[in-house]
């Protein structure tokens, strides 16, 4: 059974995209000037049809400001709110600038194929 719980805009629940590599966990510290945490609007963690878990969704840039280098971390849980996978991915093509309020849409695969919930924040970097 497949549960999706909003955590904030770290949405405990899934996200991320045009990277088909999953790396290491590095989410953002909020104290970091350099980053900006982004709206998740609409997102979708679902089994796919070739038995792997399907992540869909859009991010947006909330903020007033530019931004840059786009990015999704997405964990999955099992029951006992253990991590199953978590993934980092960009969504942003290289040397796309996102306005305030841009948006940009995200689809990718992750080698699971049951969890019970997951987390999901989206970032990026200030531009100078």
């Amino acid at each position: 059974m497949l549960l999706v719980f909003p955590l904030l805009n770290l949405i405990l629940s899934p996200s991320l995209t045009y990277s088909q590599e999953e790396d290491e966990n590095i989410i953002p510290s909020p104290t970091n000037s350099d980053i900006i945490i982004l709206d998740i609007p609409n997102i979708t963690v679902e089994e796919s049809v070739t038995g792997l878990t399907s992540v869909d969704g859009m991010v947006q840039n909330n903020s007033t400001e530019n931004a840059v280098d786009l990015k999704i971390n997405v964990t999955l849980f099992d029951a006992e709110n253990k991590t199953i996978r978590d993934t980092n991915r960009f969504v942003s093509a290289p040397f796309t600038v996102y306005e305030p309020n841009s948006t940009e849409r995200f689809s990718f695969l992750m080698s699971v194929e049951e969890f019970e919930n997951y987390a999901a924040i989206a970032y990026a970097e200030r531009t100078s």
